[in-house]
């Protein structure tokens, strides 16, 4: 660790000047703010205890006033953190270097006008729309880091309060301007995870439906929020979305958007224009409903389940609704639950949309997604349905699970089974883990290739789909079964083929038919088996 030196004389002689013969003046002071060895001569002036208190206090003040130079600020170098003179020697903040009484008699005596210097307002834009630089910046800075130093400086707490407070002010006065400001030491997001919880309180009243930082205010809220704090974000977001969701809201935006074309040159038609606002609204949607996720809370998992389950909701919007739930889906709230099973189950909603109401249940504990998803086997005409609700079922199992899960299966040509179903079930049981005493996957599954029941006896052949060559004689004793596969409507997604060689030896595809079980197996599991290890 490097050794800091706190001598006064080295100080004096490093800044060019003999302080020590010499009267210095609250003018001197502030001349030294402009000045090449003014920093090092404030420094000197604050640490030393020959100076009087109020001209010690003034060339710690000064040395914040400083403008910076080649984009550095002398402040917090000079002041707290300590900094490097020219002959090589470390050297102190000045806060530090003081000793306790002084310092707190130091802090005590700056702290006012930091805190009116925090508080001024922001500048206003200049006429060519350029924004001058923030003053309260520099004051901010040396406030913060002051009061999160390690070891602690601020040992007084009401100084600790009047600093806390002024820089909570400061940050959420003017929090969509000043979140970007970059020029400044600490960000603002640093800054409330230092002062936590109490500066976070007055946020939700700043999410607004013309708000540009939703997302991160809401993410502060939730990092940082008690829970009081978090419901009134949770209730301002649902207000948010349902002004946006709105016919005055496209009314609003609709000139505006007319307007912007005009000036782009853009020849758009009204149909046209009205999707635009459509789409502008869905992308300004979404991004509540992003900042929704992070939120959570009871009114949010209220919207966003009623939103998702609305047909009439574009199919990204109602995505984006399910997104915002994940983790927040209450295991003991039989109506939620209930929500998500009807839009999972319902024929008409969209693959995309039924994927996410899957991957909430999926979420759930096992004793209760469980018998949900079987549910779902049977609710649903559509065999996708089944599809993805038995794959999360799968992913829940162990080996020991299997005799349920096969016997939940299709059991006829009759029923729908898409070729997909099985193979992918197949894969899946692979990873199947086996408890102590039960049947390791392969053990497990052989057995089925004799079963009586379709849904069975294919996705005991999907498990061997891939698999090693060794097992080819094991599968294909079945080439010879003439069950029917499943038949499927064309719209049902569900056909059944394999690309085969075009002739002998032929490197040329083409797509076959499948319409027994040996088919499947000759010219699908086969295949697949032959170019595999041992």
């Amino acid at each position: 660790m490097k050794k800091w030196v706190a001598s006064w004389a080295l100080v004096a002689v490093a800044a060019g000047v003999g302080l020590s013969g010499c009267a210095v003046s609250e003018s001197d002071v502030h001349r030294w703010e402009g000045t090449e060895q003014g920093p090092r001569k404030l420094y000197a002036v604050a640490t030393h205890a020959k100076y009087a208190w109020p001209l010690r206090v003034e060339a710690a003040l000064s040395l914040i006033k400083m403008k910076p130079r080649g984009g550095k600020l002398w402040a917090i170098p000079y002041l707290v953190d300590g900094y490097v003179d020219e002959n090589g020697e470390g050297r102190e903040g000045a806060i530090v270097a003081l000793n306790a009484e002084e310092r707190k008699k130091m802090l005590e005596s700056m702290v006012p006008e930091l805190v009116n210097q925090i508080k001024q307002p922001l500048p206003s834009k200049k006429e060519d729309g350029t924004t001058p630089a923030d003053p309260s910046v520099p004051f901010k800075d040396v406030a913060f880091a002051l009061l999160s130093h390690d070891p602690p400086l601020v040992t007084d707490d009401a100084v600790r309060a009047q600093l806390a407070g002024a820089l909570t002010e400061w940050a959420t006065s003017n929090l969509e301007a000043r979140l970007d400001y970059t020029v400044q030491q600490y960000g603002i997001e640093q800054m409330f995870r230092y002062l936590g919880a109490n500066s976070v309180k007055t946020l939700p009243g700043l999410l607004k439906e013309e708000s540009s930082k939703t997302d991160r205010i809401a993410g502060l809220i939730a990092d940082l929020g008690d829970a009081e704090t978090k419901q009134k974000a949770s209730v301002q977001l649902v207000t948010i979305a349902k002004q946006i969701d709105s016919q005055a809201w496209i009314n609003k935006q609709t000139p505006l958007v007319e307007e912007a074309n005009k000036r782009a040159k853009a020849n758009v038609s009204k149909e046209a224009q009205t999707e635009q606002v459509k789409k502008y609204q869905e992308q300004e949607l979404i991004k509540v409903f992003t900042a929704m996720k992070k939120v959570g809370g009871r009114p949010i998992i209220d919207y966003a389940l009623g939103f998702a389950a609305k047909g009439d909701n574009s199919e990204e919007r109602r995505k984006a609704a399910l997104a915002a739930l994940e983790g927040r889906v209450d295991k003991n709230n039989t109506a939620d639950i209930e929500k998500l099973f009807d839009i999972a189950k319902n024929d008409d909603t969209p693959d995309a949309v039924r994927d996410l109401a899957f991957t909430r249940l999926g979420e759930l504990p096992k004793e209760i997604a469980v018998p949900k998803m079987y549910a779902l086997f049977d609710a649903s005409k559509k065999w996708k349905v089944r599809w993805v609700a038995a794959s999360l079922v799968l992913r829940t199992m162990t080996t020991k699970d299997l005799p349920e899960f096969m016997n939940r299966l299709p059991k006829n040509p009759g029923q729908k089974m898409g070729m997909t179903e099985p193979i992918s079930y197949g894969g899946l049981i692979t990873k199947l883990d086996a408890p102590a005493g039960e049947k390791k996957p392969r053990e497990a599954i052989t057995p089925y290739l004799k079963s009586n029941e379709l849904g069975a006896k294919l996705s005991a052949l999907g498990f061997f789909y891939g698999g090693k060559k060794a097992d080819v004689a094991t599968v294909a004793a079945l080439e010879g079964d003439n069950q029917a596969v499943p038949k499927c409507d064309k719209d049902d997604e569900c056909g059944w083929s394999c690309d085969v060689a075009k002739a002998p030896g032929s490197a040329e595809k083409e797509s076959k038919e499948i319409h027994t079980v040996g088919e499947f197996v000759k010219f699908c599991i086969v295949p697949s088996m032959e170019g595999g290890g041992s």
